[in-house]
């Protein structure tokens, strides 16, 4: 008797610890890792007017334009961004030519993004038909603060007399393909 009550009060213990439940250790969460990536937009397009300043020169006219990019956490979720943005446009009359230059001040803002932010600038007619565009990519480093970015374009001749004597504005996006990624950016290490 005294081993079968012995059986039954250990059956009863190993049942009892069978029944409760299984609960798998774990550690508190830290914050994200250096290497964490994470994906930000263009809050919005910058459009900006153009105006002759010469016979051969033509540039935007400034009224505060920024590109910045954000990340999902609201307003205040800023990443990195260009300010005193410039297109100008440069015709050599002699030889036909009309060269695009893009000029911005890059600052990052905490972060960088893992590869270059891509952008469209498309130029308009005064009547807001694209009659050009201009895709390229912007780097930036974590030591930004207002560093000059100037790029330049050659635009096409057979285009080229075109776009320098209709050109009205220009629209400077966000770069979207199909199947092209989003601007993914890293934090910089503090």
């Amino acid at each position: 008797m005294i081993i079968s009550l012995a059986r039954c009060a250990a059956l009863i213990g190993l049942s009892t610890f069978l029944a409760l439940p299984v609960r798998a250790q774990t550690t508190a969460p830290s914050g994200p890792t250096p290497d964490a990536v994470e994906s930000v937009s263009l809050e919005q397009p910058a459009i900006f007017e153009i105006t002759p300043i010469s016979g051969t020169l033509k540039e935007t006219v400034q009224q505060g334009q920024q590109l910045i990019w954000r990340g999902r956490g609201g307003p205040n979720d800023r990443r990195f961004q260009v300010t005193n943005i410039s297109i100008a446009f440069l015709r050599n009359g002699a030889a036909g030519e009309v060269k695009m230059t893009f000029t911005g001040d890059i600052s990052s803002l905490g972060y960088r993004p893992v590869d270059e932010a891509k952008l469209n600038v498309i130029v308009r007619t005064k009547g807001g038909a694209s009659i050009y565009s201009w895709s390229f990519g912007i780097s930036v480093r974590c030591s930004d603060n207002n560093r000059p970015a100037p790029l330049s374009e050659r635009v096409p001749s057979d285009v080229a007399a075109n776009v320098f004597t209709n050109v009205g504005t220009v629209e400077i996006a966000e770069y979207r393909e199909p199947n092209y990624p989003r601007v993914m950016v890293r934090r910089c290490p503090s």
